[in-house]
């Protein structure tokens, strides 16, 4: 060979290409398509769990950008909404918020990856699981089988979980605001006036902490915050409320203000002192099941701190 012959062959051999595997780009490229792969698998096997509460304070629109168009629209107009997700979830409310979020086994039309709950309280949950989280109800009961509580929140909403028949697994949670609640009404104590309540019947609804009887009257003291008196006949005559009670008389709790029971109530018709520096307002109210008379008892803050009714004689 010659000097010329062999230094081209040289110069070839330094001019051939390296093999595929060994150059730094190929495996930079191979070691992004193996993240970006883990990455897509990764993203489609995510779940999300919603609090469903934190929707208390976000419009209709806010919401359908977070979940989307809802799969029912139950009612739309000037009044107020309610839309559905099959999910499981409905929301209803107006223009000044959400007053109303339900999660239903029965509205589960389609599974879904994510999780949603209402104060960490999920469907199929424990029952009494949750209650030792959340701590003692304000009220307990169970019907048919079905057990369910209540818990009045500082946002003055009630949150309410029942189960389904016979088991401990919750079936459904409900969070919504105490005025416009379905509950309100149920919790309303005026109904109990003029009913007969034996001292056992008493206790099959709720818990005595203490009585006293004094001239053919017993008065008991319940652990439910209200206090009932009743006749020799066993005939309820008085409610008080004179503490923080998830229970009302007429719509009105303490804590609500003068203006609201003015508008609920009426105009009162005398306002003689009342104790510790509050005045006292009554009213004569006969819109309820029975005439009754209303006596409130309201700080210098228009805020009512005792709530006292009484069925009027006939």
């Amino acid at each position: 060979m010659s000097s010329i012959e062999a230094l081209q062959s040289e110069k070839i051999k330094k001019t051939k290409k390296k093999p595929l595997l060994k150059r730094l780009w190929f495996w930079i490229l191979t070691l992004f398509i193996v993240i970006t792969a883990v990455s897509i698998f990764s993203s489609r096997n995510e779940t999300t769990a919603y609090e469903l509460s934190k929707m208390q304070t976000m419009t209709k629109e806010e919401i359908i950008t977070k979940f989307g168009e809802p799969n029912e629209v139950i009612r739309d107009d000037s009044d107020g909404y309610a839309i559905a997700y099959n999910t499981g979830f409905m929301v209803g409310g107006n223009n000044q918020g959400v007053s109303e979020i339900t999660l239903q086994e029965d509205a589960v039309k389609e599974n879904s990856k994510d999780t949603y709950k209402i104060f960490d309280v999920t469907l199929g949950s424990s029952f009494a699981d949750n209650i030792v989280r959340l701590g003692k109800p304000n009220l307990t009961q169970e019907k048919d089988g079905k057990k369910s509580v209540m818990y009045l929140t500082k946002e003055d909403y009630l949150l309410v979980f029942s189960t389904r028949v016979d088991t401990d697994e919750i079936s459904i949670i409900q969070y919504s605001a105490y005025d416009s609640s379905m509950e309100s009404t149920a919790l309303d104590l005026s109904s109990l006036l003029g009913l007969s309540a034996t001292e056992e019947e008493l206790e099959s609804f709720y818990t005595i902490k203490d009585k006293k009887s004094s001239q053919g009257a017993t008065t008991y003291a319940l652990e439910e915050g209200f206090e009932l008196i009743v006749d020799e006949n066993n005939m309820v005559k008085q409610l008080i409320i004179s503490s923080s009670s998830i229970f009302n008389i007429h719509g009105i709790r303490t804590s609500d203000s003068l203006n609201k029971a003015n508008q609920v109530l009426g105009e009162y018709i005398r306002t003689p002192a009342g104790v510790q520096d509050t005045t006292q307002y009554s009213y004569d109210y006969n819109n309820g099941a029975i005439p009754t008379m209303v006596v409130l008892s309201v700080d210098s803050s228009s805020k009512i701190r005792y709530i006292q009714v009484n069925a009027k004689d006939e």
